[in-house]
């Protein structure tokens, strides 16, 4: 009985013993496994200026969701909307690899009277040959329409918590503006 008293508080702790070293390379491989978890669920953003062509954007690196309001509500959308000059408007893009997922921002309009656009782009399955063919794989791209900022911040505070159920209820219930294959 000696021995159950002995080990009692800490009955598994004899099988339990590792080397500092073994510990250290625990605390690595666990360290290292929450960073990929960490990284298959990273938002990176760009922004796009007034005119830049369509393929020309600044590359702005991880993004929050605390991060996005900042650069949403300090964005000069007024002084931007309607000054495309022939390439894109204004717009805050915000990518989430791991789901394929993108979901941006623009603007439609004049400085004193501009609406938001709310742009989803996900994967989507499509039939090929109107629809009797083979099945593939695209990017399908929606854009709503909304005048209240508010709409697109609960939309990408939706995007960044993953709830996208969510999120395209929220869309759904706003007029659709665009909806087609996505270019890229």
């Amino acid at each position: 009985m000696g021995w159950l008293r002995h080990y009692a508080p800490h009955a598994c702790a004899p099988y339990l013993k590792v080397s500092p070293h073994m510990t250290s390379l625990l605390f690595l491989f666990t360290l290292l496994t929450w960073n990929v978890a960490l990284a298959e669920t990273q938002f990176t953003y760009d922004i796009q200026h007034a005119g830049y062509d369509f393929d020309q954007y600044d590359l702005k690196g991880i993004a929050t969701y605390d991060l996005f309001l900042s650069e949403f509500n300090n964005f000069p959308w007024q002084e931007e909307v309607g000054q495309s000059n022939g390439g894109s408007e204004a717009t805050i893009s915000v990518k989430n690899k791991s789901a394929n997922v993108d979901l941006f921002v623009s603007v439609v309009g004049k400085p004193n009277e501009f609406a938001y656009l709310i742009g989803i782009v996900e994967p989507t399955v499509k039939k090929t040959l109107f629809g009797f063919g083979k099945e593939k794989q695209i990017r399908w791209l929606k854009i709503y329409l909304t005048e209240d900022a508010l709409e697109v911040k609960e939309a990408f505070q939706l995007f960044f918590e993953n709830k996208y159920s969510s999120l395209k209820g929220k869309l759904n219930n706003l007029p659709l503006f665009l909806e087609q294959e996505a270019v890229k």
